[in-house]
């Protein structure tokens, strides 16, 4: 399946012309996050030379287009207002400290059958190897067809096409959206070294307290991957089992195949409390450049930090539990008083062998939210280790993160 001459997005904007719009509902959300380092060698908390910060912008519109149709379409917007030089050195997301501006979503969806859906568009994506991630101020999303069926009892089946993305490696996590010239362009581009993407799903929760998916990916001359994954709940205690696999063309990495394992337990029987903890081991052979990771964020040589889904992952420093040859520790505790505040603790240990990189990473996060009607505000503390920044040596992180929904 091929999209050539006209871009997905242009096509549902000629298409929606011929609609007759209802049920119109407006969203947005208006974000500043903020974040200062204590180390890397260049200052201190507070310093302009060791933060960065940025203003996000999300509005989104949808609607019914009538004969079972609905649409979607939402904007993107970044900026630094002025910040750079005064406040802090660097934006959040993207390289550029430029104003930008793009379409993060445009799609229709409708109900073909009465248990099938297809949604074709700009849109967001959440499988284990190819997917959005939220954690940024701003969110990559992907051109795909999503195709979504529920006709075997218990159970969903996916299939999808994705096409194009505008993911980056993290920590910018989407491609910039300026030119080198300061006009704007669209930020989306060919997926995965410029081939396109099919991957297949089936989510099924027919055994009490339990869910089982697989999922298959296949991108043509690039890789071939695999996901399973079980998660049980019985009597407040959770556990979960997961098994990847990635298989990079000879043409682009003549490693093999990369495997990864891993598992979890954990307990949720106090109300408002959740304690987990998990354990991961990647395969000693595997591709060094190509991670048990997010395929969407520019997985690839060169590029680090790229979010993974398996259950070790650390709550700020991606990419790591993915490497080859590693072996990965997850704890996790969270709390909330209710109508208060929420809290949270995270600590995260992965060791890789010498043989490949020997590129260990500690990790020890804790955060503090609260919610003010329609503005969620929380801080992060992140105590960190590994040999990207400060020499290899412990240093301190401080986010805050203010999001007003309207």
């Amino acid at each position: 399946m091929k999209l050539v001459k006209m871009s997905i997005a242009a096509m549902l904007v000629l298409q929606a012309s011929s609609f007759a719009i209802e049920n119109v509902e407006f969203s947005g959300a208006g974000k500043f996050f903020y974040a200062t380092v204590d180390g890397d060698g260049n200052g201190h908390w507070f310093d302009k030379e060791t933060a960065y910060s940025q203003f996000g912008l999300d509005l989104a519109v949808a609607a019914d287009l009538g004969a079972g149709f609905k649409g979607k379409a939402a904007l993107t917007g970044l900026a630094t207002a002025g910040m750079k030089g005064d406040v802090a050195n660097a934006p959040w997301a993207t390289t550029d400290t430029g104003n930008q501006l793009w379409i993060s979503e445009l799609s229709i969806a409708k109900d073909v059958t009465e248990k099938t859906s297809v949604t074709l568009g700009r849109q967001k994506l959440d499988t284990p190897f190819i997917f959005t991630e939220v954690w940024n101020i701003a969110a990559n999303t992907f051109d795909a067809v999503l195709v979504e069926n529920t006709d075997i009892g218990d159970t969903k089946l996916i299939a999808a096409y994705i096409d194009k993305g505008n993911g980056l490696d993290a920590f910018d996590s989407v491609n910039s959206a300026v030119r080198p010239s300061g006009k704007l362009k669209d930020p989306f581009e060919k997926f995965m070294n410029n081939n396109g993407a099919y991957t297949v799903g089936a989510i099924n929760k027919s055994l009490p307290g339990t869910q089982l998916q697989a999922w298959y990916y296949h991108i043509d001359d690039t890789a071939k991957a695999y996901w399973l994954e079980m998660d049980s709940e019985y009597k407040g205690v959770v556990f979960g089992l997961q098994a990847a696999g990635l298989d990079m063309d000879e043409a682009v990495d003549t490693s093999k195949t990369s495997r990864g394992y891993a598992a979890k337990i954990g307990y949720v029987g106090v109300d408002h409390l959740t304690l987990t903890a998990a354990v991961s081991q990647t395969s000693k052979d595997g591709s060094a450049d190509y991670r048990l990771a997010n395929l969407a964020t520019s997985n690839g040589p060169g590029n680090f930090g790229e979010q993974t889904k398996l259950y070790t992952e650390a709550w700020w420093n991606f990419g790591f539990v993915g490497k080859p040859g590693t072996t990965a520790y997850n704890a996790t505790m969270l709390y909330t008083i209710p109508d208060t505040v929420d809290f949270g603790l995270f600590y995260t240990a992965s060791d890789q062998t010498t043989k490949d990189g020997d590129d260990d990473m500690n990790e020890i996060t804790g955060t503090v939210a609260e919610h003010f009607g329609p503005l969620d505000a929380s801080v992060a503390y992140i105590y960190a280790k590994n040999k990207l920044f400060n020499e290899n040596q412990w240093y301190s992180t401080v986010q805050v993160y203010l999001t007003y929904h309207f």
